[in-house]
């Protein structure tokens, strides 16, 4: 981690007005040349970088979802749209019975490797439908005047946490089990 200490306080807290999240399914199955590949975009979510009081390493990180504000990024038929959408939050991710999708880490490894730049492996807690498992997500993240910036991917299986694969059609459409997991996130001390 950085050695200028005035550069940096002790904790970020997650600006989601100037991030991105996505989350992108895939289309497989007989008839996945008629479906599409959509896109939700994260709407809601908070949280914030904890750095140990020396500034030298990675203390805890905390990410907060809100399920219930993934809207579809895709360009469809409004009927359309709407039902994605409700699909994806009332069958896949049940968001009346699992608001919340958490990531909480205590393991961070950071490597410098430019100016301002780190590399950065992440082993987090992350809860979603109502299981807990441990994942690697790894950043590429820039600490500057205050500013800490994350951008990264990762791909999840929805059958690790016990998410049904989305089927319509008779099943000759589905959705695949591995999703992709993008995101530029911006915090500020």
């Amino acid at each position: 981690m950085p050695n200028e200490a005035e550069n940096l306080g002790n904790r970020y807290r997650i600006d989601a007005s100037r991030s991105e999240f996505t989350v992108q399914a895939f289309s497989e199955g007989m008839l996945s040349f008629m479906g599409h590949n959509p896109t939700f975009a994260v709407r809601r979510y908070g949280g914030e970088v904890q750095f140990d009081s020396g500034n030298q390493s990675v203390d805890s990180m905390l990410l907060v979802i809100e399920t219930e504000t993934l809207t579809l990024l895709d360009r469809v038929k409004e009927k359309d749209a709407s039902e994605i959408e409700n699909a994806m939050l009332d069958d896949v991710l049940e968001t009346r019975h699992f608001p919340e999708i958490v990531l909480v880490s205590k393991d961070i490894k950071m490597r410098q490797i430019a100016q301002a730049t780190y590399l950065a492996e992440i082993v987090g807690e992350l809860s979603l439908h109502g299981i807990t498992l441990r994942n690697l997500i790894e950043v590429e993240a820039e600490i500057s005047n205050g500013d800490l910036r994350a951008r990264g991917e990762f791909w999840l299986r929805q059958s690790d946490y016990n998410i049904e694969q989305y089927k319509t059609l008779g099943g000759s459409l589905k959705v695949k089990d591995a999703v992709k997991i993008s995101f530029d996130i911006a915090a500020q001390v």
